[in-house]
C-alpha cells in the first residue's frame, strides 16, 4: 500500500491540506477538536509524517521558499547569488518556486502553505496581485519581497533607487553637454518606470532645461516599437543628441534604431540604459548604464527574513539601495553643430543584431 501523504490526512479528515499542515506545525491558530481529529486520523492509518514535517511540529522548520518569476529573468541569476551568500552559512535550505505561468500567487501560495515547509518566504516581484502575500504575510509566515518593480506593498521589501538613478543619468549627460536628451519609457503602469521617469524629468529641471514632451517615447520595453519611436526622433527636425533608457534591453534597441538611421554612437548619438545586466558590457559599443544593485538586495532582504523569523527585526518595512551610473563608451561629449544627417530606417528582420552576445530579444523584460 502507497505510503500516505498530507493530501490524503486532508481528505480522510475532511479537511484542507493547510490544516493539516499546521496540525503538524503545532500551530495555535487550530482549534483543539480540529487537531484532535487530524491526529485520529494519522493514528487510525499509521500515518508517519516525512523528517520534514516532523521537523516542522518540532519547531525546527529547515527551509525557506523563495518566489522567483522565471529563472532565465536576466536579474533572478544576480538577485540568486545574493540571498544564497546569507543563506548558505545559516541552518537553512532554499526551496525555489517559480510563477511565471501562474495567473496569480494565489494557487503558489496555497501549495507553500500546504507543504508546510518553509519557515519564510523571500518573493522577487513579478506583475501579479500582492494580496494572497499579504494574507500569508497577516498568518504568521514572514514575507519579504525584493521589490524590483518598486510595487507599492504593505510587505517588509528591499528596492532599488530608481528615481535617483536616472537623475544620476541626466546629470552625466548634461556634463556632457547635452540638452536635447530624449527619454524611452518602458511599461509605465510599474511604479519603478513612473519613478525613472520622474528622475529624468527632475534631472532636466535641476539643470535648468524645459522638457519637450516631443521627445517623449512610449517604448514598453518591445524593442519594434522602440525601434520605430526611436528612428522617428532621429529623423525629425531638432532631433536629439542622447537617449535614456527605462532598461538595457530598450537601450540595445536605441542603439539598433540609430544604426539604421544612419547614426553613429556615441560620436553622433549617446545612449544611457538602466539595470547594467551582463551583456551590457559587451555591447558594441559597451554600454553606459544605471546599476541596480540585485546581488546586493538579495543579501539585504535575506537578512531582513532571518531577522524577522528569529524574531530581531528591525522596524523599517521598506530598504531603498542606491544605484550607481556605470559609464562606458556608448556616450560622449555632444556632438559639434551641424549634426550629421539621419537617413530614413529601413525596417529589419527581427533575428538581426549588430552585435553579437545579447541573447534572446525579450521584449517584455523589465
Amino acid at each position: 500500500m502507497p505510503k500516505l501523504t498530507i493530501r490524503d490526512i486532508a481528505q480522510l479528515a475532511g479537511l484542507s491540506k493547510s490544516t493539516v499542515s499546521l496540525v503538524l506545525n503545532n500551530s495555535p491558530k487550530v482549534d483543539p477538536a480540529t487537531r484532535e481529529r487530524v491526529l485520529e486520523v494519522m493514528r487510525s492509518h499509521n500515518y508517519t509524517p516525512s523528517t520534514a514535517a516532523t521537523a516542522l511540529a518540532k519547531g525546527r522548520t529547515p527551509f525557506i521558499g523563495m518566489i522567483v518569476p522565471g529563472l532565465t529573468w536576466h536579474m533572478v541569476a544576480a538577485v540568486n547569488y545574493g540571498v544564497a551568500s546569507v543563506f548558505e552559512p545559516s541552518p537553512y535550505e532554499i526551496i525555489l518556486y517559480t510563477a511565471t505561468n501562474e495567473k496569480d500567487y494565489g494557487p503558489l501560495v496555497e501549495r507553500i502553505t500546504a507543504s508546510g515547509l518553509s519557515a519564510g518566504l523571500l518573493v522577487v516581484t513579478h506583475d501579479q496581485p500582492l494580496e494572497p502575500l499579504e494574507q500569508l504575510h497577516r498568518s504568521g509566515l514572514p514575507v519579504v519581497l525584493v521589490n524590483t518593480l518598486a510595487t507599492p506593498s504593505r510587505l517588509p521589501s528591499v528596492r532599488a533607487d530608481n528615481y535617483d538613478g536616472t537623475r544620476i543619468a541626466l546629470r552625466h549627460l548634461i556634463e556632457l553637454g547635452h540638452t536635447r536628451i530624449a527619454c524611452v519609457q518602458g511599461l509605465m503602469e510599474y511604479a519603478c518606470c513612473q519613478d525613472r521617469y520622474r528622475g529624468y524629468l527632475d534631472g532636466l529641471a535641476e539643470a535648468g532645461i524645459a522638457a519637450d514632451p516631443r521627445l517623449t517615447a512610449a517604448g514598453a520595453f518591445h524593442a519594434p516599437t522602440v525601434r520605430e519611436r526611436v528612428s522617428e526622433l532621429l529623423t525629425g527636425p531638432d532631433r536629439p543628441t542622447a537617449v535614456v533608457a527605462q532598461n538595457d534591453n530598450t537601450a540595445y534597441a536605441v542603439m539598433e534604431a540609430a544604426i539604421d538611421c544612419g547614426l553613429r554612437v556615441p560620436q553622433d548619438i549617446s545612449v544611457v540604459g538602466f539595470d547594467d545586466i551582463a551583456s551590457s558590457a559587451d555591447t558594441h559599443p559597451p554600454l553606459t548604464t544605471v546599476r541596480q544593485p540585485f546581488p546586493e538586495m538579495g543579501m539585504a532582504a535575506a537578512g531582513m527574513l532571518l531577522a524577522m523569523i528569529d524574531g530581531s527585526g528591525g522596524t523599517e518595512p521598506v530598504i531603498t539601495l542606491p544605484t550607481g551610473l556605470i559609464v562606458r563608451e556608448s556616450t560622449a561629449r555632444v556632438p559639434s553643430a551641424p549634426y550629421p544627417p539621419a537617413r530614413t530606417a529601413e525596417p529589419r528582420p527581427e533575428t538581426h543584431r549588430p552585435w553579437s552576445g545579447l541573447g534572446p530579444n525579450i521584449s517584455t523584460q523589465r
